[in-house]
């Protein structure tokens, strides 16, 4: 007999005719005005859905938001009759205490994170599709003059995504349909009619009664959760916001969009040569244990980390149990849904790496999750410390396991096999993306060379191109730069070294629960008489507090997991530094370069709002801090380090991608230690 008393089958857009792109959400509202009405009018239709009266209870904007963290309980769409757990929906032992029983559908550094959360958005392009076609019936049937547009753009229609690493997005931010009260949308008979922007905010007051919000007093600032009636971005600190601080959120996001573009960009720098096993894996983690396993090309779940603080601020985008509930939470998962099916075309599969989860990246087809992976004999399984009724800790992740609670048509649960690909050849999935820079994701690999063309137009569009950095910026000042000949054997025989040239990026390595909530790692530019400190980049912890009900969370937590990423240095700035220095011309070594590189720099430990946690001097002989005004060993980062890479290009053919090689550490930028700024930090 069966376990299951009811599930809703995540189809996505089956049976609407065809595969369609899933479109930038300024082009939605500006070459697709009739998808663009349905998308408008069908996200506030499952928003103001109550559960039970409807056919669709499992797809209201509710159920499908509160998968990603509270209430805690199981999805309606996937009712069980597993009493295993001795789970009961009914028992206030299960539902009320924190933590719960159920301990939630967390997919968050694991090695199923991109392939858990493309079904999840499948769900809502789903709900949104179905009633976006209803509302085209009853359109056409009202106005007959209209019949075959309103039906075809709902058939048409896929879920947009907003690329928050656009060109444009350093000097324009968010676009307004992100953030505006109201929109213009087409209306019957050619007419335009006004509504409210169901893409700024959701209404929980109708909610509060299953006790979605609590306030968490322990913060140093609050979010009135209890009290707040809809969502928020960077929201006052009060129990009744008068809105959301666009304009804060319009300049934390400019200040840090740079650094989102060239974090993309360097996670498709990984290069061609790789070995077998643990050197498949390229991309590497945001809560990674193990030393051997890090690499220098980033993660796009850290990324992804970054991007939700941005949005948020003291708002529901900042915080895991909540984030699910402010409408941008899907837009932005369906850009980072984009960016994996970029890095995995043509055979190039995203993925995220054991032994607790890290994001990864590995080279060939045949080379999928499997088992695990080999390193010195001895094999390592992909697991992750699972929490849900349903499953047990430190679980085994397998390409066809099960990613609860998403099932099938057929009632079984979604795999990470089944939701790898776009491509025909792959389980149905009804969308694509449109080309971008080359790369049509839903076509088969023709070649290598192929793939790597493209993958180097994708660099170069993110602003990672450093043959054209290296003749903008290197001059007799950086003739100290040491760089291996072409003898070396990390440099391929049939690539050269771009002479005095090498590329900077800060590691950082911080703990995951620090702060029982999330925060952010800043490096900051001094600055000089000439110019004002800047950002040069973030790197994030998107983490539950310890009252949360999230059992993956908790044996995280208890396994003192720590969050690696790291920042590319743009090379005007270590032109500007070498040269304020006087370079290679006055007589410095590199070694003095490098410290005069750190020395340049400012630390900040920063909680949602931006408000400084604790600080660091950049720099080898900065004073160091008192015992008794430093940072608790808790909060204290692991590690921030310089490194950097010579880059060779490929000697005949200047379209492959660079080859990064020479890989130097050069120890910790904050010698002095960190100045506790705030109680929390002591």
């Amino acid at each position: 007999m069966s376990s299951v008393e009811y599930h809703y089958p995540v189809i996505g857009r089956k049976g609407t005719g065809g595969v369609f792109d899933r479109l930038p959400i300024q082009t939605l509202g500006k070459d697709q005005p009739y998808q663009f009405a349905l998308f408008i009018l069908a996200f506030s239709a499952i928003q103001q859905r109550s559960d039970a009266p409807h056919i669709e209870p499992a797809a209201t904007f509710m159920e499908i938001a509160s998968i990603h963290g509270k209430p805690y309980v199981e999805w309606a769409g996937d009712r069980n009759k597993d009493t295993s757990a001795d789970y009961s929906p009914t028992d206030k032992k299960d539902t009320n205490p924190v933590p719960s029983r159920f301990g939630g559908y967390c997919n968050h550094g694991a090695v199923v994170f991109p392939t858990w959360h493309r079904p999840y958005v499948m769900l809502i392009e789903q709900s949104i599709g179905n009633i976006a076609e209803q509302l085209a019936h009853d359109i056409e049937t009202n106005n007959p003059g209209e019949n075959g547009v309103w039906i075809k753009a709902a058939k048409e229609l896929r879920f947009p995504y907003w690329d928050w690493a656009d060109k444009d997005v350093p000097e324009n931010g968010l676009p307004p349909v992100l953030y505006e009260d109201k929109i213009e949308i087409m209306a019957a008979g050619g007419k335009k009619r006004i509504v409210n922007n169901p893409l700024l905010i959701f209404l929980v007051c109708r909610w509060n009664s299953i006790r979605l919000y609590r306030r968490d007093g322990r913060l140093g600032q609050v979010a009135y959760f209890s009290k707040w009636q809809r969502t928020y971005r960077h929201a006052d600190s009060t129990p009744n916001p008068e809105g959301s601080h666009i304009d804060s959120l319009q300049t934390a996001f400019k200040a840090g969009a740079k650094d989102l573009r060239r974090r993309v960009a360097q996670l498709f720098t990984f290069n061609d040569d790789q070995n077998s096993a643990i050197t498949h894996v390229l991309v590497s983690a945001r809560i990674i244990y193990r030393e051997m396993d890090f690499v220098n090309s980033g993660s796009l779940e850290g990324v992804h980390d970054t991007v939700h603080i941005l949005l948020g601020g003291n708002g529901q985008m900042s915080y895991p149990d909540y984030a699910g509930f402010d409408p941008i939470f899907f837009l932005h998962h369906s850009n980072v849904d984009r960016l994996c099916m970029y890095i995995s075309f043509k055979g190039v599969v995203l993925l995220l790496n054991p032994p607790s989860g890290s994001v990864g990246v590995v080279l060939h087809t045949e080379y999928w999750m499997g088992s695990g992976y080999e390193h010195d004999n001895e094999q390592y399984p992909w697991t992750q410390a699972r929490g849900t009724y349903a499953q047990v800790y430190n679980e085994q992740l397998l390409p066809d396991g099960p990613l609860q609670p998403f099932r099938t048509e057929q009632g079984d649960y979604w795999t990470s096999t089944q939701a790898r690909f776009l491509d025909e050849q792959g389980y149905p999935k009804y969308y694509s993306f449109p080309e971008f820079e080359g790369i049509k994701v839903d076509k088969a690999a023709t070649s290598s060379q192929e793939r790597a063309a493209a993958r180097k137009r994708v660099q170069a569009y993110y602003d990672f191109d450093p043959q054209t950095k290296a003749k903008q910026v290197a001059s007799h000042a950086w003739k100290h730069l040491p760089v291996p000949n072409k003898e070396d054997p990390a440099v391929p025989s049939d690539h050269t070294v771009i002479p005095n040239y090498r590329t900077f990026v800060v590691h950082v390595k911080l703990v995951e629960h620090a702060y029982n909530r999330s925060y952010s790692f800043q490096l900051h530019h001094k600055g000089n008489v000439h110019s004002s400190p800047q950002l040069v980049g973030t790197i994030t912890v998107f983490a539950r507090p310890d009252n949360s009900p999230c059992k993956a969370c908790a044996m995280r937590r208890e396994a003192g997991s720590v969050v690696r990423g790291m920042i590319p240095i743009p090379p005007e700035l270590i032109d500007s530094i070498i040269k304020s220095n006087g370079g290679a011309e006055s007589g410095v070594s590199f070694n003095q370069t490098l410290a005069h590189i750190k020395g340049e720099f400012v630390g900040k430990l920063v909680d949602a709002t931006g408000s400084q946690l604790a600080g660091a001097e950049g720099g080898v002989e900065t004073t160091q801090v008192p015992q008794h005004r430093a940072t608790s060993r808790r909060v204290t980062p692991v590690e921030i380090s310089l490194v950097s890479a010579a880059v060779a290009e490929h000697v005949e053919d200047k379209a492959r991608p660079v080859h990064l090689c020479d890989w130097q550490l050069h120890d910790g930028i904050f010698n002095g230690g960190w100045l506790a700024t705030h109680k929390d930090s002591e």
